[in-house]
């Protein structure tokens, strides 16, 4: 089993809060890091997938709780909700004859419903509830090298660089596959069945749960075609025309997979001292190039080479490595993209410390000044300017002037 760095961050958030919230999508290993990692650490677990456990938790969640003593994980936990007032009692009676440093610790609650999760816990655990977002594997977890979170600073570039090297074919191969854990337990599992089954569970258990889906064709074709869309601006009647669904429909149904954490958005940034005229939409992209390219019908990294998607593919893969480095550090960094009507873009802003860096994610390995051109919209930010840089496939680092670095994969 491939060690998860997120495990650090939950063993410390469990000294500091009563509750703790582990959210993140289906199939992700949430359940394998909680069971595998904290049983020796004195929790015991149960699942409310367990059709006799849910029946008690939702019709008497005194007893449940009573019953399954803490320290204890609960997972799957969204599907009752009327587990988290009880949990509230019980945290609030220990802090009053304990203390609120003898009463942490006495709670995990998992699930993969995360606005349901988030919105339960937010009312019922305001202040007594610790947050923590899962992802699918890292490249660094995989390649079994230290992660920390994504800086510009020379120093740390350059020790992150020199831990391994991904070439181009090999970059598309992990995009292909995805990083879903099972895929790296059992490397001969045919990714195209575990995708098709994912999909299949995910519409199953989770969609129709929480939305009334009429038409589940038009609801993958969807999915298609918001996959071959992965980075892309998000227009609502776009999809709308081209699904044959309503606009409110598609809103719908974005939000449901923002909900169980298939797809995230991207805000552009607008920085009022630089430009007014600044696109408004958000970017979208699904958190596992895998699945989104299991929908597209790319099976293998010599189709997606010879697709015109490869590089949307390449930008969000190396999107969700940096978006990882954060989120298994216990960190909620916000990542924005740029683009204003006089066609300049960027692909990432990362604003941090008070400093701004822009960054490129490109194929290739062959760029100049002109590649970086929108940097200098920047010049004038109200935020003190960092290191810019180009995320590319190139074996080593170097820099294409004194303030951008040209960065091979290993160093995010």
């Amino acid at each position: 089993m491939i060690k998860r760095h997120i495990e650090k961050v939950i063993t410390e958030a469990i000294k500091h809060f009563p509750v703790i919230l582990v959210t993140g999508p289906r199939q992700i290993g949430k359940s394998t890091l909680l069971y595998n990692s904290f049983l020796s650490k004195g929790f015991s677990y149960v699942s409310l997938d367990d059709q006799l456990e849910l029946l008690t938790a939702k019709s008497d969640p005194r007893s449940f709780l009573e019953i399954h003593q803490s320290p204890i994980i609960i997972d799957e936990a969204q599907k009752a909700p009327e587990l988290l007032l009880e949990i509230e009692r019980i945290v609030n009676k220990s802090r009053l004859e304990k203390g609120n440093k003898e009463s942490n610790g006495l709670y995990i609650l998992s699930g993969s419903q995360r606005k349901v999760l988030l919105d339960e816990a937010k009312e019922s655990l305001s202040g007594r509830v610790g947050i923590i977002d899962m992802n699918n594997l890292s490249i660094n977890e995989i390649m079994e090298s230290d992660e920390g979170p994504f800086t510009l600073d020379l120093s740390n570039l350059n020790k992150r660089a020199n831990r391994f090297y991904i070439n181009e074919s090999e970059a598309f191969q992990y995009i292909v596959r995805g990083f879903f854990p099972v895929l790296y337990d059992d490397t001969k599992m045919n990714t195209q069945l575990f995708y098709s089954s994912y999909i299949t569970t995910y519409i199953e258990k989770d969609i129709k749960e929480l939305i009334n889906i009429s038409d589940e064709i038009k609801f993958i074709k969807f999915l298609r075609i918001l996959a071959s869309n992965i980075g892309q601006e998000l227009i609502y009647e776009n999809y709308s025309n081209q699904v044959g669904v309503s606009a409110n429909t598609i809103k719908s149904w974005i939000a449901t997979l923002e909900k169980t954490a298939v797809i995230y958005l991207v805000e552009p940034y607008n920085d009022e001292s630089i430009v007014k005229r600044v696109v408004k939409r958000p970017k979208m992209y699904f958190f596992d190039t895998g699945l989104a390219a299991y929908l597209c019908g790319i099976d293998s990294a010599e189709t997606l080479n010879n697709s015109f998607l490869k590089g949307r593919f390449f930008e969000a893969f190396i999107f969700n490595e940096i978006k990882k480095a954060y989120m298994n550090a216990g960190i909620d960094q916000k990542l924005y993209y740029y683009r204003d009507s006089d066609q300049n873009e960027i692909d990432m802003i990362i604003i941090r410390n008070g400093e701004i860096s822009c960054i490129e994610i490109k194929t290739g390995k062959n760029f100049n000044l002109s590649d970086v051109k929108a940097f200098k919209k920047f010049e004038n930010s109200k935020y003190k300017n960092n290191k810019n840089a180009i995320i590319c496939t190139v074996e080593k680092i170097s820099a294409l002037d004194e303030k951008t670095f040209i960065l091979p994969i290993s160093s995010i």
